[in-house]
């Protein structure tokens, strides 16, 4: 009987000693995948910088949230949206809010801020500042990223710019109902 209980005990203590090295790696794996994602940021978006991406993507880097006139598909897509964002706002700049890591999952609250003056697609230049808010989900493996979601607040882009015109103003409801909505 104290044999089992002394073959319990160091069991436990191997179990607890392994989960705790795991528990260790995974997080310094989260925490350099974090830095590769600022470095990127760093590297990249604000030294404008796109022969930078080859050492943080892989060539067939999938970006689900590509935009307009862009496919998403491979780095030579990547370098050409960051190419066109660069031509568009020439003193662009992310600053990273936080980051979080789970596994090989990074994800970043990011504020950019520029100058719309060059062209952006058929759009001339505004040459009007904004300040835009965004998420970034990217997936890391073997020190690259492979897969990217982005959401990003462009319509506030696009009206700090003056691109969408005079909005109509919102109805007051309250002459009719008699309760004021929001």
């Amino acid at each position: 009987m104290k044999k089992n209980l002394l073959l319990l005990v160091i069991a436990a203590g191997l179990y607890s000693c392994n989960n705790k090295v795991a528990e260790t790696q995974t997080s310094d794996n989260e925490t350099h995948n974090k830095m590769r994602m600022q470095q990127f940021y760093d590297q990249v978006i604000n030294a404008h910088n796109t022969a930078m991406i080859d050492s943080f993507c892989v060539p067939d880097f999938i970006d689900h949230n590509p935009d307009q006139g862009h496919t998403g598909k491979g780095i030579a897509d990547l370098k050409a949206q960051f190419t066109n964002m660069f031509t568009g706002m020439p003193d662009v700049k992310m600053t990273t809010k936080f980051m979080i890591a789970q596994g090989d999952t990074v994800v970043s609250y990011v504020t950019l801020n520029g100058t719309n003056s060059g062209p952006m697609g058929k759009m001339p230049a505004t040459n009007k500042a904004f300040t835009m808010d965004g998420i970034d989900i990217v997936i890391i493996k073997g020190d690259k990223a492979v897969e990217r979601w982005g959401i990003f607040d462009a319509m506030s882009m696009m009206a700090q710019m003056g691109m969408l015109g005079d909005a109509p103003p919102v109805a007051d409801t309250t002459k009719t109902t008699g309760k004021k909505t929001m």
